[in-house]
């Protein structure tokens, strides 16, 4: 099977070398042409542009940061689209997103790629880079059955387990809310961590207690050793964890359903960010609580 790969951040490029070890005859394709060199080696073929990088892969997946980063692969002379509409084989080439872009975006997306003669499947993971590494992601599926099964050798080598949420933009929906409460962890965490030290309880006895009592995650109990150094170096920064919960906040505009305790958590991040934390891990809003009086 020939993928075409389209985003070579922290993420992406773990989920590339993935495939590249599980056999995949590998396309690739980032802004940054750097970040190629090291998938290059291993047998990766590089390409300068989106259309060149998707002439006749049976699966492109997109891994970027937000809608805007999709659509300037997509589109334009240089765009998967080009590629998509002059091709028009069978079977067809399906286009997998596995950024997080929320549910109005990738139906958007779905009608282009539909329209140029491609399939298409969001599909968004749950899961950090040392996951993406080890093909331990969880894929949170939208599309036709006909699609997803074109896609699931792919879906298969990088994820443990792929939910299946309905048609093109319920793999986005299912994200949306799974980040949502995931960002009412990460305020809850760093909160509590910052009242438990102020109480005068050991910064190290509180996480203890964080990763191994009743409401331990996996989430926390990774972050454990970094927590315990106050160690903030960005695995998956503040900023994109704000980028997330707005997503959820627009979902809950879209439904018609108004949940106030999500938007404190809005507020609570994007005052974060403000203070000039989103370029940091996102557990170091912890540094706006201790700095509360």
């Amino acid at each position: 099977m020939e993928v075409a790969f389209l985003g070579l951040g922290s993420m992406g490029k773990a989920m590339a070398e993935r495939l590249l070890t599980q056999g995949f005859a590998l396309r690739v394709h980032n802004r940054t042409r750097t970040k190629e060199k090291s998938l290059v080696a291993r047998g990766a073929r590089p390409f300068a542009t989106p259309r060149e990088c998707v002439r006749g892969a049976d699966v492109v997946v997109t891994m970027l940061s937000d809608a805007d980063a999709v659509w300037s692969v997509l589109e334009g002379k240089d765009g998967a689209l080009v590629t998509f509409a002059a091709e028009k084989r069978k079977p067809r080439a399906v286009l997998v997103d596995m950024s997080t872009i929320g549910r109005e975006e990738a139906c958007a997306i779905a009608k282009a790629v539909e329209a140029s003669g491609a399939r298409f499947v969001d599909a968004p993971v749950s899961g950090s880079v040392a996951p993406a590494a080890d093909g331990k992601l969880l894929a949170l599926v939208g599309g036709t059955m006909k699609s997803v099964e074109r896609a699931l050798p792919v879906l298969e080598a990088l994820c443990r387990k792929i939910l299946h949420a309905g048609p093109p933009g319920q793999g986005q929906a299912l994200k949306v809310v799974l980040n949502g409460m995931g960002a009412h962890h990460l305020v809850a965490l760093t909160s509590m961590l910052a009242l438990g030290e102020r109480a005068g309880l050991a910064r190290d006895v509180v996480i203890d207690a964080f990763t191994s009592g009743a409401f331990a995650t996996p989430s926390y109990v990774g972050k454990r050793a970094k927590l315990l150094a106050e160690d903030y170096t960005p695995e998956f920064s503040l900023a994109l964890a704000l980028k997330d919960v707005k997503l959820a906040a627009q979902l809950q505009d879209d439904v018609g359903l108004e949940l106030p305790v999500a938007r404190a958590v809005v507020r609570e991040i994007e005052a974060g960010v403000r203070e000039g934390l989103g370029g940091l891990d996102l557990f170091a809003l912890e540094k706006r609580y201790r700095s509360r009086t």
